[in-house]
């Protein structure tokens, strides 16, 4: 059943954890519904309200966030990037406007190519109820050739607070490696975060072709620490996708019940990271969690690893579902037994709780009318889906 409409009985059947789709959904400004317990509305930083409002949907479907907009109204000279947080609460949501630090379309455009500002990756960490860090991790890019010099960068970051007028002024922290430990050369000549993690005090910028640097960002002093994937190979450079692959579409970092951090690989026998794999075509999904022994000392623990042929035995998947690589992998967050992958075929089964195996609905098309807007776009870009439990408070929620 789809959430995002003002009838009394779907305050009780809100999902507690939703998977979003990264493609937005823009609708017409007229199609808009104060009523509806996922809107909330702001203004921009022109001065026009921005309108916004969530599709939920139980797992193993897709969520879509939806924004509403005055085609006719736009203006024309508005190029900023502007950032809002939601904020869903059983008194109803909340969309704020962030102070501006962020480049314009102008200046993404003409950054060099490398630069930080052709793909800035933003994270948010939410530090207690209404108190957050928003940050943007820079890292000096030239200096990936230096065998010996230890990883450092810029920090740039806002401390936000529901507490104080204002959501503060950005600042910018220097931030190295904690003592010294981790080097630009660990990251063999190439970094492009895919995804910005919270994990526990840090936010966690992930590299799905290397690894992972974690950032303490809400200290006083942030440091960074480095991991690599637990992956058979790490390229040297830049790992060229447009021939391999997209690393997005077979491995994810999660965050499960209790704040556990857990990798989920699929590696393919043909070599490839992403796109249809020919039928019967092997590949073996490995589980690993990562695990702590002091502040900066942690590693993966391999937890388990799953062949082709024992995933196509399951109960649910046999004689039912195409022998081709799922793609998309995601753990659950109440229940890190069960896994999530998308199969870009028109096929869908319930694996049962024994198989621990459920599947994306696969919808053609990409158009966002009232027949097609919960289609998963982002599968087609590469881009992961995005698993959040933000919807729990609606379920606590007081009908309007």
């Amino acid at each position: 059943m789809d959430v995002g409409s003002s009838d009394l009985a779907f305050y009780s059947i809100f999902p507690s954890c939703v998977v979003l789709d990264n493609d937005v959904c823009r609708k017409e400004l007229a199609s808009f519904r104060d009523d509806d317990p996922t809107s909330a509305v702001a203004r921009a930083s022109n001065g026009e309200l921005v309108r916004v409002s969530f599709i939920l949907r139980a797992l193993p479907d897709a969520s879509r966030l939806c924004i509403y907009i005055d085609y006719k109204g736009l203006a024309a000279s508005h190029d900023a990037i502007d950032y809002f947080i939601y904020q869903a609460s059983p008194s109803g949501p909340r969309l704020s406007l962030i102070p501006r630090h962020f480049p314009t379309e102008c200046e993404i455009e003409t950054a060099e190519v490398g630069s930080w500002r052709r793909n800035p990756r933003t994270g948010l960490l939410t530090v207690d109820r209404g108190d957050f860090v928003v940050a943007e991790l820079h890292l000096d890019l030239e200096r990936l050739d230096d065998v010996d010099t230890p990883l450092e960068g810029q920090l740039f970051r806002l401390c936000y607070s529901d507490r104080y007028t204002g959501a503060g002024e950005w600042e910018v922290k220097h931030t190295r490696a904690c003592g010294g430990k981790a080097k630009f050369c660990d990251l063999l000549c190439w970094w492009e975060a895919h995804v910005v993690v919270p994990y526990g005090s840090y936010l966690c910028w992930v590299d799905y072709s290397r690894g992972i640097i974690f950032c303490d960002v809400n200290h006083s002093s942030p440091d960074l620490q480095y991991l690599p994937l637990p992956v058979d190979h790490i390229p040297v450079g830049y790992p060229d996708p447009y021939r391999i692959g997209w690393p997005q579409a077979s491995r994810a970092v999660c965050i499960t019940k209790g704040g556990t951090m857990k990798f989920i690989n699929i590696a393919r026998s043909d070599g490839m990271l992403s796109d249809e794999s020919e039928p019967g075509s092997g590949f073996t999904i490995t589980i690993s969690t990562l695990l702590h022994r002091g502040y900066d000392d942690v590693w993966w623990r391999k937890d388990v690893a799953i062949e082709a042929d024992q995933l196509w035995d399951m109960e649910g998947y046999h004689n039912q579902l195409p022998r081709i690589v799922p793609q998309f992998p995601l753990l659950s967050i109440d229940n890190p037994n069960i896994i999530y992958f998308v199969l870009k075929k028109n096929y869908t089964v319930d694996a049962g709780e024994r198989a621990g195996v459920l599947w994306y609905k696969y919808v053609k098309g990409t158009s966002s009318d009232d027949t097609s807007e919960m289609t998963p776009c982002n599968i087609f870009c590469s881009l992961p889906f995005f698993p959040t439990e933000f919807s729990k408070p609606f379920l606590k929620a007081t009908p309007r």
